[in-house]
């Protein structure tokens, strides 16, 4: 079950996914064929006539598909949300009118009992293994229970925002375990910046840093800098190769490859409150150039 990357030469042993917990609770729905009859009888009442279609079992969700008779304005369906959450005894629950993709539309309503989704089973889904990016960032499962995947390196800048509590730092170290479980030393270097100091130590030891995990403001500052440096010089040699970017550079014969270089920053606001002048610029410049 080991996620190989295929450029790698050398000896480095990918970690098993076997490290990882898996979860065994299945998602609830409760009784679906009677929350069908339900949205239906609902919008009937209000002179909405529709002929209900499939139904989805997500891991938080489940979204229940309906087609409007003609002459239906989806609007009349949106407007009716608040009376088919108190028929259904559901709260809160979300129209989606289209589906993208698809004549219909969607009724997503919270199940009687959530499934877990874990880091495991989205690292051993196919569109993990095909997705051919050592970047790629398992985002969870959508409504319908299909793994949603996404490549950082297409981004290439992703700003993780929320409440306190909401997950924050959680995914942040789904993403660093992803990254490490597709990429050897070689591939990726990470730049870790923890201004609250308990967030990243225990990845202290492991070969892919570019330097033990930054805590203090001052060497904040200098770990940007040197940053924007190492992406100037980047440019240079790409510019002297003829090149456009780091993927055609690697492909090319007897070049020493370079390694993606991914900084991770927790606490950005705390930071910027500190000491917003030295570390704006830098940041600003890795974002618009990197």
């Amino acid at each position: 079950s080991n996620i190989v990357n295929p450029s790698f030469k050398g000896d480095w042993i990918f970690p098993s996914t076997e490290l990882l917990q898996t979860s065994n609770t299945k998602a609830s729905a409760g009784n679906i064929s009677k929350s069908v009859e339900i949205i239906q009888k609902s919008l009937k009442d209000f002179g909405i006539q529709v002929t209900m279609g499939d139904v989805n079992i997500g891991p938080t969700v489940t979204q229940y598909t309906l087609k409007p008779h003609e002459g239906v304005k989806l609007s009349q369906i949106t407007a009716r949300s608040n009376d088919l959450a108190l028929a259904l005894a559901a709260h809160p629950i979300r129209i989606e009118a289209p589906i993208p993709g698809k004549a219909a539309v969607g009724v997503e309503v919270p199940n009687k009992i959530s499934a877990v989704v874990t880091l495991r089973e989205i690292l051993e889904t196919k569109e993990i293994k095909e997705a051919g990016s050592g970047g790629t960032l398992p985002l969870g499962r959508d409504v319908a229970g299909i793994p949603i995947v996404a490549d950082l390196y297409k981004m290439p800048h992703l700003l993780i925002a929320g409440a306190t509590g909401s997950g924050k730092s959680v995914c942040i170290n789904s993403t660093i375990l992803s990254l490490l479980y597709q990429n050897s030393p070689n591939d990726l270097k990470l730049l870790l910046i923890d201004p609250k100091r308990v967030e990243f130590s225990m990845y202290n030891d492991i070969p892919h840093l570019l330097c033990p995990v930054i805590t203090e403001p001052d060497k904040t500052v200098n770990g940007l800098k040197w940053a924007v440096n190492e992406m100037e010089k980047r440019y240079h040699i790409l510019s002297e190769s003829h090149k456009r970017n780091i993927v055609e550079f690697n492909q090319s014969e007897s070049v020493q490859k370079m390694p993606y270089i991914v900084i991770i920053i927790d606490e950005l606001a705390d930071l910027m409150a500190q000491s917003a002048n030295e570390v704006e610029a830098a940041i600003v410049r890795l974002a618009q150039m990197a």
